[in-house]
């Protein structure tokens, strides 16, 4: 499993373990980036089944920082977006910088992700979310229970709607 520190400390180490452990990945760019932190550039291949569907390879910017901050941006063509920040550049800059919605913000710890898992688990996500929102753009519908995406009107955490999403919810937060 890739700590963060591990990551820092050694990012050649970290390339080799995402391609070797995880399916599709390729790391096409390793960046330093100011302040101690780093950037990779990911190229996403489709499963196969996803790929005689016609899905293309996707791609992805992870910036990591000595703080434990991660954040994702899909790079490539300018698209529609179901599950994406906006900019904090402004309007006027387009999609650039808005980082992809992985998890809901307020949302019990245990259904995001917090570094405990490492980051293949991050990268893992990252790549999922890519291909849910070429899915979402061809079929106009979450290919899985979608989290919610304003806070719950009666307080409190947003319910999940599925037997199988309670059961996760069980096994994971103990």
């Amino acid at each position: 499993m890739l700590a963060f520190k591990d990551v820092l400390e050694d990012p050649a180490r970290m390339r080799r373990v995402l391609q070797n452990e995880l399916f599709g990945i390729t790391i096409d760019h390793l960046l330093e980036a100011q302040r101690g932190g780093i950037a990779l550039d990911m190229t996403c291949t489709p499963l196969p089944e996803l790929e005689v569907a016609g899905f293309q390879h996707e791609r992805a910017r992870i910036a990591i920082w000595p703080s434990g901050a991660i954040y994702s941006y899909p790079l490539g063509s300018a698209r529609t977006w179901h599950h994406r920040y906006p900019s904090p550049l402004g309007s006027e800059f387009g999609p650039l910088a808005g980082e992809v919605w992985l998890w809901y913000p307020k949302d019990p710890r245990y259904l995001g992700w917090g570094g405990e898992g490492g980051l293949e688990q991050y990268v893992a996500r990252v790549y999922r979310h890519l291909f849910y929102e070429e899915y979402y753009r061809r079929e106009g519908q979450w290919p899985v229970e979608d989290a919610p995406h304003d806070d719950p009107v009666t307080g409190g955490a947003h319910p999940i709607c599925s037997a199988f999403m309670r059961k996760e919810e069980r096994r994971w937060a103990s």
